[in-house]
């Protein structure tokens, strides 16, 4: 999620991310982790959607992609599926670069 943004519909943002949506579809696609999903925009909110077997696994292929971006993410959801309610959250405050876990 890219949240907090001065308009509800934040086209500039959209395009200074496209890039990043590739790569990171692509390194994904390259560790045969997932792919991109979609993206939707409202309410002041950039987000993206990615699925993957295993979201931790997911994330460590992602964050990197993001870490290069020309704007800073704010949140992360790793959900087990578009139903699961107990996602693990993480905030932008986490240190980059660190993995949840070795891939």
């Amino acid at each position: 999620m890219y949240e907090d943004r001065p308009s509800e519909f934040d086209g500039d943002l959209m395009e200074a991310l496209l890039e990043t949506e590739l790569a990171a579809d692509q390194a994904l696609a390259d560790a045969g982790a997932g792919w991109i999903d979609g993206n939707e925009v409202g309410n002041s909110t950039y987000e993206l959607y990615f699925i993957g077997e295993d979201p931790e696994l997911t994330w460590n292929m992602l964050e990197p992609v993001f870490a290069e971006a020309p704007v800073a993410w704010t949140q992360v959801e790793l959900r087990n599926g578009l139903e699961y309610t107990a996602p693990t959250v993480l905030n932008s405050s986490r240190r980059p670069g660190r993995p949840l876990r070795e891939p």
